[in-house]
């Protein structure tokens, strides 16, 4: 074959692959290949194993309504690529059901019928911009039963829990009827009959929040065993407990119950009763009897958190009257303090908590501990009774000498736990008593403990509000109540619940760009802060030379403060053109990688392609004309 020959028969070969590979690109576009690969940091487009199973335990079809405005997003490419990145994985999620979910996307124009019906369903507009214009980007999940379930945003920044969101709209929906929570709390959460006002009381916001999503059955400490049946139990702050109900809590357990177990080694919610000089001590311990060290968790009664970072400010006496100090025993959390990778706490921003404790795990303890809310190195433990009605808050902070430690109030402990209650000693041969071997659990147990309980009072996350006689609702200024919400909608969900955790997320921020900045940002910060100092050191050597002038010669300069003033102009001056410098490097490194990426897409990696295929072509040159040789 003649050489022109090869090179038409070359050129039709390509022509012919590029129709293949253009045909082949259409018809993916309409019919996917059954094959994926997930390449992804994190895989943030598989599906968990627990998400899959989830799916195949479904006995009734679900319908997935996304709604997005994709015109009112035409110029916020996050939110554009959130929203693709939303409806990839509900299609993943329809893919992989069987047949069992469906999902319909729909585009709510502004006043259409469908902006209506997303409106009436519970989605939330957000505003766009400064003109007016808004967008929808929420989530419709509807069941077999009308019941629905509505996510009203799903916000780019908390797309590491659109797995474990979506998941539980699912699951909610799928249930023939709501989870069964039972409810074991030495608190009057519950409304009950006041005898000083000769009124009931109402219930606290957590307890109506808690029986508007669930069944909730309130155990009495008195009881002597717990309901038949239920999802998840919730014991606050224990007190007095039966010790049948602590056998019947304890054999819950080594079933592999899921329990949130509130512990508070203070609980101001629960004075004690006055005592011979008619002071009560203004607040409790819990009493879990041995419950929680048998099963593997450690707590100490009476040892309270202290933390000077997140200290809330309170006004409170001190020598010159009335003062805005920092109360170090009673704590207001931001999300530093939380973990960032629970679904159920992940997505808090801020707990207000009265006097907490702190959790560790026993020696020689089966269960694994997964911390949830930290206090900050800059904390210590303190006494409880320095507490109550006379504490003083001065004194705490004044007293106060943190020990680096950083203290773990909230913790998830999952596995199999150990009887508080042994069985009894049988009898040896000899007619003495053998030590009983411990009971081991049948079934790895769920346990999520939180340090304080007095965070369930409406005081400490809610308020309502009020226009004179009538009320307005209740608007809550901090997160306690979705602690609770969440954490039981978790535990008494499904099973594939339990194991979620944050996925990772598929927006990939420029790392080295940040750091960049950061890095000019500190160096900036550290010269303003020295020319700060240095400014404020002559003003006082001025102010100091001008205080030992007479009052007659006090508007006129001595040549040493004219001095002094000119080399504080000279130094501002300077400092400021440093500072210039700082910023006008930053841009140079920033644009300086800029280039360097640019060359290395543009001229490295086709020189390193055209290299190979030089390489490539001689080497088959070569062999060629061995071969005709």
């Amino acid at each position: 074959m003649s050489r022109s020959s090869k090179s038409s028969l070359a050129l039709k070969a390509s022509a012919l692959l590029l129709v293949v590979w253009v045909a082949l690109s259409a018809s993916l576009s309409i019919v996917p290949l059954p094959i994926r690969i997930d390449l992804t940091e994190g895989s943030v487009y598989t599906l968990s194993p627990g998400v899959r199973a989830m799916l195949a335990s479904l006995d009734e079809p679900v319908r997935l309504e996304l709604f997005f405005t994709a015109e009112g997003s035409r110029d916020l490419p996050q939110i554009r690529n959130h929203a693709l990145r939303v409806q990839e994985f509900l299609e993943s999620l329809v893919a992989s059901s069987n047949g069992k979910v469906d999902l319909k996307v729909v585009d709510p124009q502004p006043f259409s019928e469908a902006e209506d019906i997303a409106k009436a369903a519970g989605i939330a507009p957000i505003t766009a911009d400064g003109a007016g214009r808004t967008l929808m980007l929420g989530l419709l999940v509807s069941g077999a039963t009308d019941q629905r379930e509505c996510l009203p945003y799903l916000n780019p920044q908390e797309e590491a829990f659109l797995e474990y969101d979506v998941s539980r709209a699912i699951i909610s929906v799928s249930r023939a009827q709501r989870a069964k929570v039972a409810l074991v709390t030495g608190l009057p959460m519950d409304s009950s009959f006041d005898p000083r006002s000769q009124r009931m009381t109402p219930p606290w916001q957590v307890m109506a929040q808690l029986r508007n999503l669930f069944d909730v059955e309130v155990v009495p400490p008195s009881a002597e065993k717990l309901p038949d049946q239920f999802d998840a139990l919730v014991v606050a702050h224990p007190k007095g407990l039966a010790e049948p109900l602590l056998r019947a809590i304890d054999a819950y357990a080594l079933a592999g119950g899921r329990m949130l177990v509130f512990l508070d080694p203070f609980c101001e919610s629960d004075s004690a009763p006055m005592g011979p000089g008619g002071f009560g001590s203004g607040g409790t311990p819990s009493d879990f009897g041995t419950l929680p060290s048998s099963w593997g968790i450690a707590w100490k009664a009476n040892e309270v958190v202290a933390d000077r970072t997140y200290a809330q400010r309170v006004r409170a006496r001190s020598d010159t009257g009335l003062a805005t100090v920092d109360f170090v025993a009673w704590l207001n959390l931001n999300k530093e303090a939380i973990n960032r990778d629970d679904p159920a706490f992940g997505v808090l921003q801020t707990l207000i908590l009265m006097s907490a404790g702190s959790l560790d795990r026993t020696e020689g303890s089966k269960l694994e501990m997964v911390p949830l809310v930290r206090s900050s190195a800059d904390s210590m433990l303190i006494d409880g009774s320095k507490l109550g009605p006379f504490a003083d808050p001065s004194a705490l902070l004044r007293d106060f000498k943190a020990d680096g430690a950083q203290r773990v109030i909230a913790a998830r402990f999952t596995g199999v736990v150990r009887s508080a209650f042994p069985p009894a000693a049988a009898a040896a041969a000899d007619g003495s008593a053998a030590a009983p071997a411990p009971v081991e659990g049948t079934a790895p147990a769920s346990i999520v403990v939180v340090a304080d309980a007095d965070m369930l009072r409406d005081e400490t996350w809610i308020q309502e509000e009020r226009l004179g006689n009538l009320s307005l609702g209740w608007r809550s200024f901090a997160d306690n109540g979705s602690l609770l919400l969440n954490t039981v909608e978790q535990l008494s969900g499904n099973q594939a619940l339990l194991g979620l955790r944050a996925r990772g997320s598929s927006q990939r921020p420029f790392d080295v760009v940040r750091s960049l900045k950061r890095e000019a940002e500190q160096r900036f910060r550290s010269r303003e802060d020295e020319l700060q100092k240095r400014i404020t050191e002559t003003q006082q050597r001025i102010t100091s030379m001008q205080q030992q002038k007479t009052p007659d010669q006090m508007l006129l300069l001595t040549p040493e403060q004219q001095a002094q003033l000119e080399g504080l102009q000279q130094e501002v001056i300077d400092a400021r053109k440093e500072l210039r410098q700082v910023q006008f490097s930053l841009r140079e490194d920033v644009e300086a990688l800029g280039h360097r990426l640019m060359l290395l897409n543009v001229l490295a990696w086709p020189a390193v392609v055209a290299v190979a295929a030089v390489f490539l072509g001689i080497r088959r040159r070569g062999r060629s004309a061995r071969a005709a040789a």
